[in-house]
């Protein structure tokens, strides 16, 4: 039965997408005292995301480049152990899933090494980012996160971020352009 409903509802609402837009003011992130597993938060390059030994965060070289901004997490052993991109400006353009304001940049990718999952690595390394994202100019920063996305949303919940909206996008009966509902955050 449940796999018939499944069905069903494919038919009916097409492709679909479900995300929750996150939020944060620069102004708010504090540097960590201290970096979970013995990390350090650096800026990152491709060259330097593409000569990672972890095929994970290698596979995530092509978020640098112009109109970005890369940290990453180096692990104990110097390896990197986490990843965040931000996109702004013409780069974040091209994607524009949320509207972006001047001095807004858009946080498009957030992965942690899976060695290093479950250390509270990426919520420090939210933090620690945006606070340097807010010292090259930029006063908020938003994210979408897959709705059932529950340790990606535990991590920018545990950065301090608050949900400003849940995104639905559906494509009803093979629709080429997506029917989109914004639903905003209760209290916002």
């Amino acid at each position: 039965m449940k796999s018939l409903l499944k069905r069903m509802l494919r038919w009916l609402c097409g492709e679909y997408s479900i995300y929750v837009i996150l939020t944060k003011a620069c102004a708010e992130a504090q540097v960590p005292g201290s970096i979970p597993a013995g990390g350090t938060i650096v800026p990152v390059d491709r060259e330097m995301v593409a000569a990672s030994a972890d095929p994970d965060i290698r596979a995530q070289s092509f978020y640098a480049g112009e109109g970005a901004l890369g940290y990453g997490c180096r692990g104990p052993d110097g390896q990197l152990a986490a990843l965040c991109f931000y996109w702004h400006g013409e780069r974040y353009r091209k994607r524009n899933f949320w509207p972006l304001k001047e001095r807004e940049a858009k946080l498009v990718e957030v992965i942690t090494a899976s060695s290093m999952r479950g250390k509270k690595i990426a919520p420090a390394l939210i933090e620690a980012s945006l606070h340097d994202v807010g010292q090259q100019g930029f006063e908020r920063a938003y994210a979408r996160v897959w709705h059932s996305n529950e340790p990606s949303l535990r991590a920018f919940q545990t950065a301090g971020w608050q949900r400003v909206a849940t995104v639905i996008e559906l494509h009803p009966f093979g629709r080429k352009k997506a029917l989109r509902i914004t639903r905003p955050a209760r209290g916002t």
